[in-house]
């Protein structure tokens, strides 16, 4: 028996003990539930109210560079292109030859009136050989006749031999009406034919394709080979004074105004230029319910006619709730601020952005005024942390 109690003492006591020392019988319990976990602290970030702010309301204008002064330039003739002389983007002076159009067929008709100018040369050299010679004729049957006269008025020639000369004077000078009418005839044939040369000189002349005017080539309209028709363009011609010009909403016509500088942007060449509005179109167009305005670009060197650009204009002063673009975390393809809580919770709101201004987003939805967001370190920023405020 005392056996047993020392081995209950000794052995199963001390056992008993440290395994509900190891259930943990003897520590504090703590209630069932769910522990409470403790949100991520952000350092390192920046947080500002967002309100609104006055901006300049600004109406973007879209349009491109065209030439002062542009000209299609065509052919007046049918016939086939042969040769062209210049590329799009060529300078080229006013006269300069741009194209050559087959004309074998005027240069035939040339060769024909030609020939009948040499004709009529001949025809008149003829003609004028026998005028000489009637009317040296003329002349000696005058002679003749006035002494024959004298003499039978002596009564001392017969009548029958001043009658003789008498016809032989009258047969001559009606040669002579024949000659002169034949040689008004060649005159007037002969100014026809000259008429006719001059009218295929100057259809020659519409083969050879011309610059109206100094300028650059802005457009080839044509190749070697191909067909060209009267009226048909060849190539549009501008000069180097480039104009922008643009369509501006019919709401706005009291903004833009004749002498206004326009500041337009260029993309292609990534510079600004000035333009003075120096045309503006009252008369709306119905289609767009917009109208026109063109403005003389200033020292438009390295651009060209058919560039697109844009420039903005002030329409009005108007409070907008704007947000620097450092406070914008793109997530997945979703644009969104970090927006924090009263108990400095960090919550991601995706916003819709509108226009940019500077350095800055308006927000059209997605926040309101009063609220604080992260504005710099965002990238620091995570859905739930918490910040120190």
């Amino acid at each position: 028996m005392n056996s047993l109690i020392k081995f209950g003492a000794f052995f199963v006591f001390p056992m008993v003990l440290v395994i509900l020392w190891i259930g943990g019988f003897f520590a504090d319990r703590i209630p069932p539930g769910y522990a409470e976990e403790q949100p991520k602290v952000v350092e390192g970030v920046k947080v500002k109210t967002i309100t609104p702010q006055k901006v300049e309301e600004k109406y973007k204008l879209e349009g491109y560079t065209t030439a002062k002064e542009t000209a299609k330039v065509a052919t007046k003739i049918m016939g086939k292109v042969l040769d062209i002389k210049v590329k799009e983007g060529d300078y080229v002076k006013k006269g300069q030859l741009l194209a050559v159009i087959d004309i074998s067929d005027i240069k035939a008709k040339e060769k024909e009136a030609l020939a009948g100018l040499e004709e009529l040369s001949k025809a008149r050299e003829e003609a004028l050989a026998g005028k000489e010679a009637v009317l040296a004729q003329i002349e000696f049957l005058e002679k003749t006749y006035n002494r024959m006269k004298a003499l039978y008025e002596e009564n001392a020639l017969p009548r029958q031999k001043l009658d003789e000369i008498e016809m032989k004077l009258k047969g001559a000078k009606a040669q002579l009406k024949q000659i002169e009418a034949k040689l008004k005839q060649l005159d007037a044939k002969e100014k026809q034919v000259k008429a006719k040369l001059r009218q295929v000189k100057i259809m020659e002349s519409y083969g050879y394709i011309k610059a109206p005017f100094n300028g650059y080539v802005i457009k080839k309209m044509a190749n070697i080979g191909d067909m060209a028709n009267p009226g048909m363009p060849l190539f549009v011609i501008g000069n180097n004074k480039l104009q922008f010009m643009a369509n501006v909403d019919v709401k706005y016509i009291d903004r833009v105004n004749i002498g206004d500088i326009l500041t337009i942007e260029i993309d292609a060449t990534g510079k600004t230029y000035k333009a003075k509005v120096v045309e503006k179109n009252t008369n709306a167009d119905p289609s767009n319910n917009s109208f026109t305005i063109k403005a003389n670009i200033e020292n438009p060197k390295g651009l060209g006619a058919g560039f697109y650009g844009k420039t903005y204009i002030t329409v009005a002063d108007e409070e907008k709730l704007l947000i620097p673009e450092s406070a914008i975390k793109r997530w997945n393809q979703v644009e969104g601020v970090f927006v924090v809580s009263p108990d400095g919770i960090l919550r991601f709101k995706p916003v819709k952005l509108g226009e940019k201004y500077k350095d800055k987003y308006e927000v059209k939805a997605g926040l309101v005024a009063g609220q604080k967001i992260v504005v710099e370190g965002v990238e620091k920023a995570c859905d739930g942390c918490r910040v120190r405020l």
